[in-house]
This record gives structure tokens, sequence and C-alpha cells, in this order.
């Protein structure tokens, strides 16, 4: 390797040694005319290229003799690192009816990724005082945390089950737009109909609202919209979802005030009792399909 590099320096040397030569001779004695030493010149100028391109030949090949060896059963690719959201762990407890709350809720100090085990398959869940928008003033005025249980809930069902990717900000703002909000009083109970349907959905209005048949709609692929009235949930009115029909005749539900109630198993016959009784817009109680 030592002899490659001497004789790479010599080359530089000796054109040099040559250069200097003629120059003497060519002022001591004139032995040729200034055509010659162009002609001379160039001949120089081209074997100095032909030695650069072999030099660099050289140091390329030293180069990649030089570099390890890889085998390519030795090579591995590392997989992507995929992000996936967990599903809701659920406890099988049964909740009390009395814990749901809808008014007064506090803004969450959290964001919540969450997928529910629904008949109709995964859902997102959305919390209305997630830290993402609990703050958000609902119409300009109304902090979702508060006011915000109908947008939610509807954002839940047209996020998972329909292409467009909407969050609680995006029917809240839908609902504005459209003469669905309703100033301190959060949404008017239109919005469930209206809105699922002008996403692409298909709502039916739950008439018949006895146990038998509210569990047969669960069972094949429904969801339920249900407004819970005044009693032990809630003073005024709140949304939430009847998810699925679980085999010891409970239910699960997506609350969109409380992500515990999400865990807990519910009983669907007192749920069913404590429907807000108020019949507009084909509440209290609709089905969806997606």
């Amino acid at each position: 390797m030592k002899k490659k590099h001497l004789h790479l320096l010599l080359i530089p040397a000796i054109l040099a040694c040559a250069a200097v030569f003629l120059g003497s001779l060519y002022v001591a004695f004139r032995p040729f005319t200034l055509a010659d030493i162009q002609r001379l010149a160039g001949d120089v100028c081209t074997f100095a290229q032909e030695q650069y391109i072999s030099l660099k030949d050289t140091v390329a090949s030293w180069q990649e003799a030089s570099a390890p060896a890889v085998s390519e059963n030795t090579v591995e690719t590392a997989p992507a690192e995929t992000v996936s959201t967990p599903y809701v762990e659920f406890t099988g407890e049964q909740g009390d009816v009395s814990t749901l709350q809808a008014d007064g809720q506090e803004t969450s100090e959290q964001i919540y990724l969450y997928m529910l085990d629904t008949g109709c398959g995964p859902m997102l869940y959305y919390h209305q005082g997630d830290l993402r928008w609990g703050d958000y003033l609902y119409g300009g005025y109304d902090p979702m945390n508060k006011y915000g249980c109908g947008p939610t809930a509807v954002s839940m069902v047209i996020n998972s089950f329909t292409d467009s990717p909407v969050d609680p900000t995006d029917i809240a703002d839908w609902a504005s737009e459209n003469g669905y909000y309703a100033l301190h009083s959060g949404s008017y109970h239109s919005l469930i109909p209206d809105a699922l349907t002008a996403y692409g959905l298909t709502v039916e209005s739950v008439a018949d609202r006895s146990y038998e048949h509210v569990a047969d709609l669960l069972s094949s692929g429904y969801l339920l919209v249900a407004l819970m009235g005044h009693g032990s949930l809630t003073a005024n009115g709140h949304f939430v979802l009847f998810t699925r029909l679980l085999d010891d005749g409970k239910v699960s539900i997506a609350d969109p005030a409380n992500y515990e109630n999400c865990t807990l198993e519910w009983d669907l016959e007192q749920l069913l009792k404590e429907l807000k009784k108020s019949y507009d817009s084909g509440g209290p109680l609709w089905a969806v399909k997606p």
C-alpha cells in the first residue's frame, strides 16, 4: 500500500521537473519554437487529465476494498413503529344510574384516546371536557365541557362510521351554523337525527322503547342515541349512546361527560325509565345504522 502512495506522489513531481527542464532549455538554447511549446503543453495537459482520472479510479477502488463487508442475510429493517389506540378496559361492574351527571362538568386535564367495542364495530371515544376542546365555546358562548354532550355524542358516531374525520368542535360549528345550538341549554333535540342524516347515516326514531325491542335493535347492529331526562341522571338533559348489548342482558354506554361510565355495565330497563319525557324530533331515543 505504501508503494502505491509513493507512485502517486512521484507522478506530479516528475511532471514538474520536466516542465522546469524544458523551460530551462528554451531559455538557454531556444531549440524549439513557440508552437512546439504549445503542442507540448497540450500533451502535458492530456497526460495530466489521464493521470487524474486514473488516480480517482484507484482511490475509489481502495475505498471499496477497505469498506466493511455487509452480508445481505444480516441486514434487517426495523419495523415501522405503530401507535394503536387502546380499547376501553371494561370492568364488568354494575353502574349506578344515579352517578350519571351532565351538569357542571369540570374541564378535564387530559386527552382521551380510547376505542369502544360496540355492536357496530370499533368506535373512537370522545369526552366533551377533553383538554383539546373542553374550553371551546359552543355557539361562541357556552363551553363544550358543560354544554357539548350533543355534538360530542354525534361526532363519535360520525367519526367512526362514516368517511368524515370529525371531532366535537366540527359538529358544534355545524350545529351553530345550521340552527341547532340553544343558548345556555346545549343543543336542540333535532341535532341528533339531522346531523347524523346530513353525514350519510340512517337514523330512525324508536317509538317502541320496551326492553325487548331495544335489546333486539342493539343485537342487530344498531347504535342508540338516548336523551336522558330529569331524574337521577341529570337536571335538564344529557345525550349518551347505548353501544352494545352484553351477554347478561345489561348494556354498555358511551357517556360524553364521564369516561368511567363507559367501563361499566348498565341496567337497560333502568336507563329506559330515565329517558327524557320529550317526543320532539323523534326523541328521546334514536336508532342509528352505520
